[in-house]
């Protein structure tokens, strides 16, 4: 699908698109196999740097928050008791009263890092809700912000093979870093 292709899908939809660019980002904090990068990238070329991910992360912030406040309201379940068993889970919320907000930004901020289970985990702790705010703000900002940078023009990845290989490089080394972020803070070897 080439970008004119987006944007002329987007614009026959008129201010739909951007009730679209909002919500895709939001439903995949309920629905975590949705591509939230496909959804910047979309958004981004669609709308322009600035709104495509302005569209996005006000979308993903708000979807993410009404996780976390949803499971916190749950916590007292039959269902949250089991899941607050676990030993990762225990471990990352032990974890997480020990050291604050700042094992949340920096997991938040890797656009490969499972959020849902990240809210609902966070929703277990005994963070506020209006710390757990702040830290999506942020961390979603620095997260959308790099996916829609690295994907603002997505005619240049076929055009520039230097560009594409600095996004692949960039990814990867992102990749890498969070799904060694995840394994420390998400896996016991006891489960």
């Amino acid at each position: 699908m080439t970008e004119e292709q987006v944007q002329h899908w987007f614009d026959m939809f008129g201010s739909l698109g951007y009730i679209a660019g909002f919500l895709l980002p939001f439903i995949e904090a309920f629905i975590p196999i949705l591509p939230i990068i496909v959804f910047v990238i979309v958004n981004v070329n669609a709308f322009g740097w600035f709104n495509g991910t302005l569209l996005a992360w006000s979308g993903t912030v708000a979807g993410s928050y009404i996780v976390f406040l949803f499971f916190r309201r749950l916590t007292h379940t039959k269902y949250m008791k089991k899941i607050q068993e676990r030993r990762s889970v225990q471990r990352l919320i032990h974890y997480i009263d020990r050291r604050g907000v700042i094992p949340i930004f920096i997991l938040m901020c890797f656009p490969f890092t499972p959020s849902a289970l990240v809210n609902i985990v966070a929703s277990l702790s005994h963070i506020k809700a209006h710390a757990y705010l702040i830290v999506l703000i942020a961390s979603k900002f620095i997260m959308i912000g790099l996916v829609g940078w690295l994907g603002n023009d997505i005619t240049t990845l076929f055009t520039s093979p230097t560009r594409l290989i600095m996004i692949i490089a960039i990814i990867a080394i992102v990749w890498f870093a969070g799904r060694t972020l995840e394994k420390h803070f998400m896996h016991s070897s006891e489960e």
